[in-house]
Protein backbone atom coordinates (compact mmCIF):
# COMPACT_ATOMS: atom_id res chain seq x y z
CA UNK A 1 0.00 0.00 0.00
CA UNK A 2 1.30 3.43 -0.94
CA UNK A 3 1.38 5.99 1.86
CA UNK A 4 1.04 9.12 -0.27
CA UNK A 5 -0.28 11.20 2.61
CA UNK A 6 2.86 10.52 4.61
CA UNK A 7 5.03 11.32 1.59
CA UNK A 8 3.24 14.62 1.02
CA UNK A 9 3.56 15.54 4.69
CA UNK A 10 7.30 14.84 4.67
CA UNK A 11 7.79 16.82 1.46
CA UNK A 12 5.85 19.77 2.87
CA UNK A 13 7.82 19.68 6.12
CA UNK A 14 11.11 19.65 4.21
CA UNK A 15 9.92 22.61 2.12
CA UNK A 16 8.89 24.71 5.14
CA UNK A 17 12.01 23.91 7.17
CA UNK A 18 14.28 23.98 4.12
CA UNK A 19 15.70 20.73 5.39
CA UNK A 20 18.61 19.40 3.31
CA UNK A 21 17.42 15.81 3.87
CA UNK A 22 14.22 14.14 2.67
CA UNK A 23 13.30 10.64 3.79
CA UNK A 24 10.68 8.98 1.58
CA UNK A 25 11.78 5.44 2.38
CA UNK A 26 9.38 2.55 3.08
CA UNK A 27 6.28 4.28 1.72
CA UNK A 28 5.40 1.87 -1.10
CA UNK A 29 5.94 4.58 -3.72
CA UNK A 30 5.59 3.60 -7.38
CA UNK A 31 6.81 6.98 -8.61
CA UNK A 32 8.57 9.96 -7.12
CA UNK A 33 6.03 12.69 -6.21
CA UNK A 34 6.31 15.70 -8.49
CA UNK A 35 6.38 18.04 -5.49
CA UNK A 36 9.96 16.94 -4.75
CA UNK A 37 11.18 18.90 -7.76
CA UNK A 38 10.42 22.14 -5.92
CA UNK A 39 12.87 21.32 -3.13
CA UNK A 40 15.81 23.01 -4.82
CA UNK A 41 17.72 23.12 -1.53
CA UNK A 42 17.74 19.32 -1.17
CA UNK A 43 21.10 17.61 -0.58
CA UNK A 44 20.06 14.09 0.48
CA UNK A 45 17.17 11.98 -0.85
CA UNK A 46 16.31 8.58 0.64
CA UNK A 47 13.99 6.48 -1.54
CA UNK A 48 14.94 3.08 -0.14
CA UNK A 49 12.45 0.22 0.19
CA UNK A 50 9.83 1.45 -2.27
CA UNK A 51 8.46 0.14 -5.58
CA UNK A 52 10.18 2.51 -7.99
CA UNK A 53 10.90 1.24 -11.51
CA UNK A 54 12.57 4.44 -12.71
CA UNK A 55 13.49 7.96 -11.65
CA UNK A 56 12.27 11.17 -13.35
CA UNK A 57 14.52 13.30 -15.55
CA UNK A 58 13.70 16.40 -13.50
CA UNK A 59 15.97 15.14 -10.71
CA UNK A 60 18.79 16.93 -12.54
CA UNK A 61 17.14 20.18 -11.44
CA UNK A 62 18.08 19.44 -7.82
CA UNK A 63 21.48 21.03 -8.24
CA UNK A 64 22.57 20.51 -4.63
CA UNK A 65 21.81 16.78 -4.44
CA UNK A 66 24.86 14.90 -3.15
CA UNK A 67 23.34 11.75 -1.62
CA UNK A 68 20.81 9.41 -3.23
CA UNK A 69 19.56 6.03 -2.05
CA UNK A 70 17.25 3.86 -4.12
CA UNK A 71 18.10 0.69 -2.23
CA UNK A 72 15.63 -2.18 -2.58
CA UNK A 73 13.27 -0.87 -5.19
CA UNK A 74 12.33 -2.71 -8.39
CA UNK A 75 14.81 -1.14 -10.77
CA UNK A 76 15.86 -3.41 -13.63
CA UNK A 77 18.47 -0.99 -14.96
CA UNK A 78 20.30 2.07 -13.74
CA UNK A 79 17.90 4.98 -14.42
CA UNK A 80 19.19 7.14 -17.26
CA UNK A 81 18.99 10.27 -15.11
CA UNK A 82 21.49 8.87 -12.59
CA UNK A 83 24.34 9.31 -15.07
CA UNK A 84 23.52 13.03 -15.20
CA UNK A 85 23.63 13.55 -11.42
CA UNK A 86 27.30 14.37 -11.55
CA UNK A 87 27.28 16.17 -8.20
CA UNK A 88 26.51 12.99 -6.29
CA UNK A 89 28.98 12.00 -3.59
CA UNK A 90 27.03 8.96 -2.30
CA UNK A 91 24.88 6.53 -4.30
CA UNK A 92 23.16 3.34 -3.13
CA UNK A 93 21.64 1.06 -5.78
CA UNK A 94 21.70 -2.05 -3.59
CA UNK A 95 19.12 -4.85 -3.76
CA UNK A 96 17.75 -3.99 -7.19
CA UNK A 97 17.77 -6.57 -9.97
CA UNK A 98 20.35 -5.18 -12.39
CA UNK A 99 21.24 -8.60 -13.78
CA UNK A 100 22.88 -8.34 -17.18
CA UNK A 101 22.38 -4.58 -17.34
CA UNK A 102 25.30 -2.28 -18.19
CA UNK A 103 26.47 -0.03 -15.36
CA UNK A 104 28.32 2.36 -17.66
CA UNK A 105 26.49 5.42 -16.33
CA UNK A 106 28.35 5.07 -13.05
CA UNK A 107 31.63 6.03 -14.71
CA UNK A 108 30.32 9.57 -15.24
CA UNK A 109 29.80 10.20 -11.52
CA UNK A 110 33.34 11.38 -10.89
CA UNK A 111 32.48 13.13 -7.61
CA UNK A 112 31.32 9.91 -5.96
CA UNK A 113 32.94 9.07 -2.64
CA UNK A 114 30.67 6.17 -1.63
CA UNK A 115 29.06 3.60 -3.94
CA UNK A 116 26.97 0.62 -2.80
CA UNK A 117 25.97 -2.16 -5.21
CA UNK A 118 25.05 -4.83 -2.66
CA UNK A 119 23.11 -7.79 -4.09
CA UNK A 120 22.23 -6.18 -7.42
CA UNK A 121 22.97 -9.36 -9.40
CA UNK A 122 25.39 -7.25 -11.43
CA UNK A 123 28.16 -9.26 -13.03
CA UNK A 124 30.42 -6.56 -14.43
CA UNK A 125 31.64 -3.05 -13.78
CA UNK A 126 32.55 -0.71 -16.65
CA UNK A 127 36.15 0.17 -17.46
CA UNK A 128 35.19 3.77 -16.64
CA UNK A 129 34.81 2.84 -12.96
CA UNK A 130 38.49 3.74 -12.71
CA UNK A 131 37.57 7.38 -13.36
CA UNK A 132 35.94 7.67 -9.91
CA UNK A 133 39.14 8.99 -8.38
CA UNK A 134 37.42 10.35 -5.25
CA UNK A 135 35.82 7.04 -4.29
CA UNK A 136 36.70 6.03 -0.73
CA UNK A 137 34.06 3.33 -0.09
CA UNK A 138 33.04 0.65 -2.61
CA UNK A 139 30.60 -2.04 -1.47
CA UNK A 140 30.12 -5.00 -3.83
CA UNK A 141 28.88 -7.50 -1.23
CA UNK A 142 26.89 -10.45 -2.56
CA UNK A 143 27.48 -9.67 -6.21
CA UNK A 144 28.00 -11.90 -9.22
CA UNK A 145 31.50 -10.62 -9.84
CA UNK A 146 34.22 -13.08 -10.82
CA UNK A 147 37.91 -13.13 -11.72
CA UNK A 148 37.09 -12.24 -15.34
CA UNK A 149 38.56 -8.90 -16.50
CA UNK A 150 35.13 -8.13 -17.95
CA UNK A 151 33.64 -8.54 -14.50
CA UNK A 152 36.05 -6.56 -12.34
CA UNK A 153 38.27 -4.54 -14.72
CA UNK A 154 41.86 -3.72 -13.86
CA UNK A 155 40.95 -0.04 -13.89
CA UNK A 156 39.67 -0.59 -10.35
CA UNK A 157 43.33 -0.36 -9.39
CA UNK A 158 43.17 3.35 -10.23
CA UNK A 159 40.89 3.97 -7.23
CA UNK A 160 43.77 4.82 -4.96
CA UNK A 161 41.56 6.90 -2.63
CA UNK A 162 39.66 3.78 -1.54
CA UNK A 163 39.82 3.14 2.18
CA UNK A 164 37.12 0.42 2.26
CA UNK A 165 36.53 -2.34 -0.29
CA UNK A 166 33.86 -4.98 0.27
CA UNK A 167 34.05 -7.98 -2.08
CA UNK A 168 32.59 -10.71 0.13
CA UNK A 169 30.25 -13.36 -1.28
CA UNK A 170 31.23 -13.04 -4.91
CA UNK A 171 32.60 -15.66 -7.31
CA UNK A 172 36.28 -14.94 -6.79
CA UNK A 173 38.82 -17.78 -7.00
CA UNK A 174 41.85 -15.51 -6.53
CA UNK A 175 42.61 -12.18 -4.92
CA UNK A 176 42.41 -9.65 -7.78
CA UNK A 177 45.88 -8.32 -8.63
CA UNK A 178 44.61 -4.75 -8.99
CA UNK A 179 43.95 -4.61 -5.23
CA UNK A 180 47.73 -4.42 -4.83
CA UNK A 181 47.64 -0.81 -6.06
CA UNK A 182 45.08 0.37 -3.48
CA UNK A 183 47.66 1.70 -1.07
CA UNK A 184 45.19 3.57 1.15
CA UNK A 185 42.93 0.62 1.97
CA UNK A 186 42.03 0.35 5.64
CA UNK A 187 39.29 -2.27 5.37
CA UNK A 188 39.32 -5.16 2.90
CA UNK A 189 36.81 -7.99 2.93
CA UNK A 190 37.13 -11.05 0.68
CA UNK A 191 35.11 -13.34 2.94
CA UNK A 192 32.97 -16.18 1.51
CA UNK A 193 34.73 -16.48 -1.83
CA UNK A 194 36.45 -19.57 -3.27
CA UNK A 195 39.96 -18.23 -2.78
CA UNK A 196 42.38 -21.03 -1.92
CA UNK A 197 45.63 -19.07 -1.71
CA UNK A 198 46.38 -15.63 -0.36
CA UNK A 199 49.18 -13.65 -2.03
CA UNK A 200 52.03 -12.37 0.10
CA UNK A 201 51.70 -8.96 -1.53
CA UNK A 202 48.75 -8.29 0.80
CA UNK A 203 51.47 -7.21 3.24
CA UNK A 204 52.17 -4.27 0.90
CA UNK A 205 48.81 -2.73 1.89
CA UNK A 206 50.40 -1.06 4.87
CA UNK A 207 47.37 1.07 5.82
CA UNK A 208 45.15 -1.99 6.45
CA UNK A 209 43.36 -2.01 9.80
CA UNK A 210 40.82 -4.78 9.17
CA UNK A 211 41.04 -7.79 6.84
CA UNK A 212 38.55 -10.59 6.26
CA UNK A 213 39.60 -13.52 4.06
CA UNK A 214 38.26 -17.03 3.38
CA UNK A 215 39.92 -20.29 4.41
CA UNK A 216 41.51 -21.73 7.51
CA UNK A 217 44.27 -19.84 9.34
CA UNK A 218 47.63 -20.59 7.75
CA UNK A 219 50.75 -19.98 9.84
CA UNK A 220 52.84 -18.85 6.87
CA UNK A 221 50.46 -16.19 5.57
CA UNK A 222 49.53 -15.12 9.11
CA UNK A 223 53.22 -14.46 9.77
CA UNK A 224 53.35 -12.29 6.65
CA UNK A 225 50.19 -10.37 7.57
CA UNK A 226 51.45 -9.74 11.10
CA UNK A 227 54.01 -7.41 9.53
CA UNK A 228 51.23 -4.96 8.63
CA UNK A 229 51.93 -2.05 11.00
CA UNK A 230 48.31 -0.98 11.61
CA UNK A 231 46.41 -4.27 11.36
CA UNK A 232 43.95 -4.56 14.26
CA UNK A 233 41.60 -7.31 13.06
CA UNK A 234 42.27 -10.39 10.93
CA UNK A 235 39.48 -12.88 10.29
CA UNK A 236 40.19 -16.05 8.33
CA UNK A 237 37.06 -18.05 7.59
CA UNK A 238 35.04 -17.98 10.81
CA UNK A 239 38.00 -17.44 13.10
CA UNK A 240 39.54 -14.25 14.44
CA UNK A 241 43.33 -14.58 14.35
CA UNK A 242 45.45 -13.50 17.30
CA UNK A 243 47.80 -10.78 16.06
CA UNK A 244 49.82 -10.44 19.25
Amino acid sequence: MTDLATAEARIDAARVARSPHLDLSRLGLHELPDAVRRLSHLESLDLAFNNLEDLPDWLTGLDGLVELSVQRNILEEVPEVVGSLTGLRALDLSENNLEGMPLDALGRLTNLERLALIDTRSDRLPESIGDLSRLTDLDLYLGWFTDSPDSLPDTLGQLTSLTRLELSRNGLATVPEWIRRLSNLRQLSLWLNEIDELPEWLAELTELRELWVPGEPDDEIVTVLRTLPHLEKLTMGDEDVDLS
